[in-house]
């Protein structure tokens, strides 16, 4: 039966205050070290280099399985190859039994998680113990890990003390050392007395038959000496070829994983123990096992490897990256999830080990920030994979009707859409402060909400605005909804610095919404539709460029479009459209070169998601600011989420309040008098935000700053 995710279990998680120190402490934490660990490091080659390793390991999969097996038999290893947990759970309960296991020591492994080995073998009468610092402290706590290297993230020092309190029977305080050697003493015995080691792996090197495990604490080395039986369950997905692929996955692993430049201990294991000082003989079990056992476990990997679409999630080196930066994690930790695997990349996968249905409830928790895709050392694109499986789920169990009515019989029809909401502006009258501030019952409560605009955009722009002399470029202007509806100022103050800037701007009226709502809610039939809608109108006129003032629609018009339409007659329209797609700030530094006159003012700058990784970052926007001899004060986490995220903020406001909470903090932390960014969703957050707690503090886009002050002269 799927889990749902209620509203209650995330209330819970945003308003436990121990769960929001834990993640506060370890998220700032792990900033600092990661950006120390790359602090000389080229990332982005480092990550083409992974990213070419893995597409061409999973590739040849089945190829390297082979050479794998036959390599590591040669040395004496025993390869089960299991198509499920059940399978594999029953071979290493059958080996234990064999053996005559009485205990098992393990080390971190998130695939016996995902397979349950552990209830597997309690069952069985076999006793399990983890010697993971971090499984240990779950372990205790009968719990499971809320993350995929730092399991025990969730819980505090003080919690963790008070735990281990328990097992010693005396008080203990929360000094992290003397928490680290209590552990220490309590493990001992266990890897001294312990049949056989369960352990997993970060890499298989098929070419030697080797096992690859980084770790820090040194349990692994243990685990893996010590017991006469040693048993490593790996996925499929840890198959490379050679020691020079292993070496370039090592180089990335710790630095993502831990914010280390490299971690205490890296293990190859290639065979039992074995020696020939004995006139060249060869003996296997010296002082290490005199067996091992790698169980390859499939559950859907290989499912997933057929599937075109889905394959690069196979690609995932299981370092967490992308959890220790994703705001809706930060703000309600692992165990939310309800799954092995957790936060976005964790629900892709839940799809194939699990179910497609499975993964329904966690799959809309992803807000499709793309903070994932920026930090990820496979450059795994995870918001496009969970957009894919929203769809694969329409698909099969159809829409909301709610989410139907909307996106299918509103949004889907521009026209239809335009007189809703020209009805919506009537109909909010009794509702709107002097502040032009909305207050319907429905709309979160976390922030104050912008009413409808008096005047939509089309009713305020002309078709074509032409500047006084010859123009150098023709561009049309694609504003977007919030900036049709809400907004209009945005759009007129854009159009009025490029004219001044000597481009011609062309509005078309058949223009509709860019189709993200759609997209994010797995609804690509309505997605298609817009695209071709939007292509259409923004082909009329011929224009050189199509300008936004909104990331998220640059994103969607340049990326999503050919990607939607790929395959089709619509292919090449999508792509010549895509080379035209600019950011305001872009268009107006790059192509039009303004010249800004300068003002004095103090401003701090915050960086749309899809701006900073989509359309290329707010370096033109700084570059604006600073023309106009603006005072830029950086403030701390520019560039992460606001927790606006179009619909999500509806659907998850206790989630999208929490983002919203931290960003407020860093704002106000830096004594700024307006804060300027590039996306109207962005601005709707942060000024409703700062409105409800009655802050002075400014909001505006780039364009209206650049607008008024090209237009005034």
């Amino acid at each position: 039966m799927t889990r749902r995710i209620s509203k209650a279990d995330i209330k819970r998680a945003v308003q436990d205050e121990k769960l929001k120190v834990a993640l506060d402490r370890s998220a700032t934490a792990y900033s600092a070290a990661r950006s120390e660990a790359m602090a000389d490091v080229d990332f982005l080659a480092h990550q083409d280099r992974v990213r070419e390793v893995k597409e061409r390991s999973v590739s040849r999969l089945m190829e390297l399985v082979e050479l794998f097996k036959k390599e590591a038999e040669r040395v004496g290893v025993v390869v089960y190859e299991a198509k499920d947990a059940a399978d594999a759970n029953a071979y290493v309960t059958r080996l234990a039994h064999e053996r005559g296991v009485k205990l098992a020591v393990k080390s971190k492994s998130m695939l016996t998680e995902e397979i349950g080995l552990n209830a597997h073998l309690e069952a069985s009468g076999v006793k399990v113990v983890e010697t993971d610092l971090g499984e240990w402290i779950i372990q205790l706590a009968g719990e499971k890990p809320s993350h995929f290297t730092q399991p025990a993230v969730h819980k505090t020092r003080e919690q963790v003390a008070e735990l281990f309190s328990k097992v010693t029977g005396e008080k203990l305080d929360s000094d992290i050392p003397t928490l680290v050697n209590v552990a220490r003493k309590q493990l001992r015995q266990a890897f001294i007395d312990a049949d056989m080691g369960i352990s997993g792996a970060n890499i298989l090197i098929a070419e030697t038959g080797t096992i690859v495990i980084v770790a820090n604490e040194g349990n692994d080395r243990l685990v893996t000496t010590l017991p006469p039986v040693h048993v490593a369950v790996v996925g499929y997905e840890k198959l490379v070829e050679s020691m020079d692929d292993a070496v370039e996955i090592l180089k990335l692993l710790s630095k993502s994983g831990t914010g280390q430049k490299a971690t205490a201990y890296v293990s190859f294991i290639t065979g039992p123990s074995r020696t020939t000082d004995i006139e060249k003989t060869l003996a296997l079990g010296v002082h290490g096992p005199k067996e091992v056992h790698v169980v390859l476990v499939d559950g859907g990997r290989l499912q997933m490897l057929q599937d075109e679409k889905m394959r690069e999630a196979l690609y995932c080196i299981k370092c967490g990256a992308c959890l220790n930066v994703c705001p809706t994690y930060r703000s309600v930790g692992g165990h939310v999830y309800g799954n092995s695997y957790v936060g976005g990349i964790g629900a892709v996968l839940t799809a194939f080990h699990q179910s497609l249905d499975a993964a329904e409830p966690t799959l809309a928790l992803c807000s499709g920030c793309r903070t994932c895709t920026s930090v990820c050392p496979s450059r795994i694109d995870i918001p496009s994979l969970t957009n894919e499986l929203r769809s694969r789920l329409v698909e099969k169990n159809g829409m909301h009707p709610v989410g139907k009515v909307i996106l299918q019989g509103l949004v889907k029809n521009p026209d239809v859409f335009r007189r809703c909401v020209g009805a919506a502006r009537f109909l909010q009258a009794p509702f709107i402060r002097q502040d032009r501030m909305c207050r319907m019952p429905f709309l979160p409560g976390f922030r104050a909400t912008p009413a409808i605009a008096k005047k939509p955009l089309r009713e305020l722009l002309l078709e074509v605005v032409t500047p006084e002399n010859e123009p150098k470029e023709v561009a049309a202007i694609y504003p977007g909804c919030l900036a049709e509806f809400l907004y209009p100022e945005i759009a007129i103050s854009a159009v009025n610095a490029m004219v001044s800037g000597g481009a011609k701007v062309v509005f078309s009226r058949e223009q509709g919404c860019c189709g993200a709502p759609a997209l994010y809610t797995g609804d690509f039939e309505t997605a298609v539709s817009l695209a071709k809608r939007n292509i259409t109108a923004l082909e009329a006129g011929n224009p050189g460029y199509v300008v936004t003032v909104c990331p998220t629609c640059a994103m969607v018009l340049a990326d999503e479009f050919p990607r939607l339409l790929k395959g089709t007659e619509w292919e090449n329209r999508a792509l010549a459209l895509a080379a035209k797609v600019r950011d305001f700030s872009d268009f107006a530094v790059s192509v039009l070169g303004i010249d800004v006159p300068a003002v004095k003012s103090r401003v701090t700058y915050h960086d749309p998601c899809h701006q900073v990784r989509g359309t290329g970052g707010g370096i033109s926007s700084r570059e604006l600011l600073g023309q106009a001899g603006i005072e830029l004060v950086e403030m701390p986490e520019s560039d992460v989420c606001c927790g606006f995220a179009g619909s999500y903020s509806l659907k998850f406001p206790d989630i999208s309040g929490a983002i919203l909470d931290r960003k407020l903090a860093n704002i106000e932390s830096v004594e700024s008098d307006i804060v300027v960014t590039d996306c109207p969703g962005c601005i709707l957050q942060i000024k409703g935000g700062l409105e409800k707690r009655g802050s002075r503090i400014q909001v505006c886009h780039t364009a209206e700053i650049v607008g008024k002050i090209t237009s005034h002269d």
